[in-house]
């Protein structure tokens, strides 16, 4: 009986010394001279929920020390595309926004916020990595996540499932990080995939590979499976952090109804009758509505401007009844609240938040990209509704630096490049599957009243780097150079932070930002800025520059301690 375990477990040892396969630890060390040791998400991560390499998954990477420090608060955050930053990534995704903020809120502690989302994943996912955030001693953990419910990886209507059999994908997470079994599983699809041709990318996108069931009613058996499917995970990752007295804070989910016309829908019969129905305003028309989603949506826009109530329950109504779920139903959402209640978990309704900040409380294209992605705007109001949430948690405490809305929001740390680049993705995103279906009428405006135009020279880095013409850290050194030559100080200090949470363990990056802040004349940021340079750097440039802020601040105290300890360490 145990010979066949022995052969594979020789086989598994084999495979491994030969680097065979991958290895799925969610984190890996990186090790650096005179520096600590870091973590970092393992970026092939997202292999072990898709088959197909052609299409993977995006993810942030977030270093944070292995050795946890007394000073260190670490949050962790869990979802999908949305929690990545989705389409533009970098400085613009929330959990980055929420690190920016809580630093300067706290500049005294080492603020981590890890991002573990990837594209296109659902609760199966956050499941599988809960244990390894568990190890890694979390303060707290946010969680945004429900519209991939059925279409992510191993979802009920995706590409890549196995049904609605939790032990089964449970086994099989387990299985995947055997090198032995992802041997057997490479072998079986190559051979079953050899005589399929695939669709080229200019034809198809991620979105249309994982929809398998593209038709899903209302109520109907798939419909409840997916709801089900979230529930029992999500009692499941509740349930593991609370056994460790970890902080958890659940987000509901958002979705643009206003601007984003149902995907697929049921013919509405007798169409002209309907129109018609519709002018008059006759209680056919409703009655219709009531099962269509187009109908929905027809009539739900017809009372945008008679009647605001009337609007937002139809609309509503059109994205519940879209066959085509890429947006999560309501009731992912009041699952969600009730799931807060039975495990005495924190709550986030960023749903009602984002409708407070929307025009007649109809979630539409100012806070939105497309179906579910928040723009910029939308980005920061998570991130402050996190951020205020945390606050009256209690989980950190002197809050006499605290950054108010009106503040925080014009100190976003997005780059002009970013956002460019950001609109180029959606601008293809929208021309491939499932916009393509019916055009939806989205437009993409203005960000945050940035000048999304630009400089010629920064739509072209934008395109450029869309193109794989120019490498982002390339496109990001150039363009500090050309602020800081036309005097452009606040652009120049929006690369440099974003540059930061790329490379926080690197001293350079930090001096750029304090330069700029220097230059500008906010002299208590470049204090900030010029503090970390010389905890990194340890230099008597380091320290010249971090005196000199304080002497601007009048902080002749802090000062001298600064110079004296340079010259006590040895520097000049």
């Amino acid at each position: 009986i145990s010979i066949p375990f022995i052969i594979i477990l020789i086989f598994e040892m084999i495979l491994r010394i030969t680097n065979y396969g991958e290895d799925y630890h969610l984190f890996h060390r990186i090790s650096m001279e005179n520096k600590p040791d870091y973590l970092v998400m393992n970026k092939n991560m997202a292999k072990k929920y898709f088959r197909d390499n052609d299409y993977r998954s995006d993810n942030q990477s977030d270093l944070f020390l292995k050795t946890k420090t007394d000073s260190t608060f670490r949050v962790f955050v869990q979802g999908a595309s949305t929690v990545v930053g989705f389409p533009f990534y970098k400085g613009g995704s929330f959990p980055r926004m929420l690190k920016h903020r809580l630093s300067f809120t706290f500049p005294n502690k080492n603020i981590e916020v890890i991002n573990t989302g990837m594209t296109a994943v659902n609760s199966y996912t956050l499941l599988d990595l809960t244990n390894d955030i568990i190890k890694q001693k979390p303060d707290l953990v946010i969680i945004y996540a429900g519209h991939n419910e059925y279409y992510g990886a191993l979802g009920v209507g995706s590409s890549i499932t196995y049904g609605s059999y939790p032990l089964v994908i449970q086994s099989y997470l387990t299985l995947k990080k055997l090198r032995f079994f992802q041997l057997l599983e490479n072998t079986y699809y190559k051979i079953a995939s050899s005589n399929i041709q695939k669709p080229s990318n200019r034809t198809t996108s991620l979105m249309e590979v994982m929809a398998k069931e593209q038709h899903i009613p209302y109520n109907s058996e798939v419909y409840l499976d997916g709801i089900n499917q979230y529930k029992n995970n999500l009692k499941k990752i509740l349930s593991k952090y609370s056994n460790h007295d970890i902080p958890v804070i659940l987000s509901t989910v958002v979705s643009n109804e206003k601007d984003i016309i149902p995907f697929i829908s049921d013919t509405i019969p007798n169409i002209d009758e309907f129109n018609e129905a519709l002018e008059k305003e006759k209680p056919e028309a409703k009655k219709i509505a009531n099962k269509n989603a187009h109908a929905a949506y027809s009539l739900g826009s017809f009372y945008l401007q008679k009647n605001k109530d009337t609007a937002k329950k139809y609309l509503h109504l059109a994205k519940e009844l879209d066959l085509l779920r890429f947006r999560a139903p309501e009731k992912i959402n009041e699952l969600i609240i009730e799931l807060s209640k039975e495990y005495n978990t924190s709550l986030v309704d960023m749903k009602s938040i984002f409708e407070m900040h929307s025009k007649n409380g109809i979630v539409g294209k100012e806070l939105m990209t497309e179906h579910v992605h928040p723009n910029i705007e939308g980005q920061f109001l998570m991130a402050d509704a996190f951020y205020n949430k945390i606050k009256d948690l209690k989980l950190l405490s002197n809050w006499h630096n605290y950054i108010p809305y009106e503040e925080a929001i014009q100190d976003i740390p997005v780059s002009l490049i970013d956002s460019i680049q950001g609109i180029i993705l959606i601008d293809k995103l929208k021309i491939s599957w499932p916009y393509n279906i019916n055009h939806s009428i989205l437009v993409n405006d203005s960000i945050n009243n940035k000048n999304i135009k630009g400089k010629y020279t920064e739509t072209k880095f934008a395109q450029d780097i869309n193109r794989n013409i120019m490498k982002w850290d390339d496109a990001m050194a150039i363009a500090y150079k050309m602020y800081e030559a036309d005097k452009d100080f606040e652009k120049g200090l929006d690369i440099a932070q974003t540059l930061i949470f790329e490379y926080p363990e690197q001293a350079t990056v930090y001096k750029m930002a304090g330069d700029m802040c220097m230059k500008k004349g906010d002299y208590k940021k470049a204090a900030f800025y010029f503090y970390r340079y010389n905890y990194f750097e340890e230099s008597s440039k380091s320290a010249e520059e971090l005196a000199k802020a304080y002497i601007k601040l009048d902080k002749l105290n802090q000062a001298e301690k600064t110079l004296a300890e340079a010259k006590k360490n040895g520097l000049n």
